[in-house]
Formats: C-alpha cells, sequence, structure tokens
C-alpha cells in the first residue's frame, strides 16, 4: 500500500491551536485534604464532648477543629486549582501542629525528671508527623503542577 499525492502545507489563513489540559493532581490533593479535614473535625468534636470538663482541653481540641476547617477550604481552594488553597493548607498544618504539640509540652511541666522529656518529645514527633504528612498534601500540588495552579 502506498500514498499518492503531494506534501503541502496548510494554508497560511489556518491557526492551530494547542490545549493545554490542566492535570488532575490538584483535584486528587484536594479531595484528600477535605476528607482528612472531615475526619479531623469529626474526631475533634468526639474528644470534646468526652473532655467538657477541662477549659484548656476544650481550647485546644476547638483550635484542632478550626485547624481542620481550615484545611477542608484549602482542599476545596485546590479543587478550583487555586494556589491559594496552598497558602491555607499550610497555615492550617501549622495551627494543627501547635494543637498537637503543645498539650505534651504543658504535660512536660506535671512529670518531674526524664519522665516529662519523654512526654514532650512524644507530642511533638507527632506534630512533626502531622506536619509532614499534611503538609506534602497541600504542598504536592503546587510541586507538581504549579503551572496549573491559577494565582487569584
Amino acid at each position: 500500500m502506498t500514498i499518492e499525492g503531494e506534501a503541502s502545507l496548510p494554508p497560511s489563513t489556518t491557526t492551530i491551536v494547542y490545549a493545554n489540559q490542566k492535570s488532575g493532581g490538584p483535584r486528587v490533593f484536594g479531595a484528600i485534604a477535605v476528607v482528612f479535614g472531615i475526619l479531623g473535625i469529626v474526631s475533634n468534636l468526639q474528644v470534646m464532648s468526652s473532655v467538657s470538663e477541662e477549659p484548656l482541653a476544650l481550647v485546644f481540641f476547638g483550635l484542632g477543629a478550626v485547624a481542620n476547617g481550615l484545611f477542608i477550604w484549602a482542599g476545596v481552594l485546590l479543587w478550583q486549582y487555586k494556589k491559594k488553597g496552598v497558602w491555607v493548607g499550610f497555615g492550617s498544618v501549622a495551627v494543627s501542629s501547635l494543637t498537637w504539640a503543645l498539650p505534651f509540652i504543658l504535660l512536660e511541666a506535671a512529670f518531674s525528671g526524664e519522665a516529662g522529656g519523654i512526654i514532650a518529645s512524644i507530642g511533638i514527633f507527632i506534630a512533626g508527623i502531622n506536619a509532614v504528612c499534611c503538609g506534602l498534601v497541600v504542598a504536592l500540588p503546587l510541586l507538581m503542577n504549579g503551572n496549573d495552579l491559577d494565582d487569584y
């Protein structure tokens, strides 16, 4: 089988437009952030109902619920391909890390010697794991598909 005919270029009035399709990465990570945020709010509200007598615990778990609400908002913004979602997510991770670490650090004063240091170290370790995992959820869309995110 052979192809017959002459090679020709398209007419000069023809414009070829290549559409750059946005990747699905920000939508996937946005959905993950929304799910993590909802699970976080549910767990914070559940714990708040069981420690209703301790005002300081209510403050920490209330801040945790706010941080998870911000994480949901960040997920929605990422779903909409907004770069602002990354920065809202980082703010949420910062507040969440503080709400994880501070109670353990405050518990350090209640224990004497090495036990207090171990308890504070556990809290800081948990806060670090939280910051890395949740930080990656909001940072990966920017790192992988930064050109797909809108500035506004």
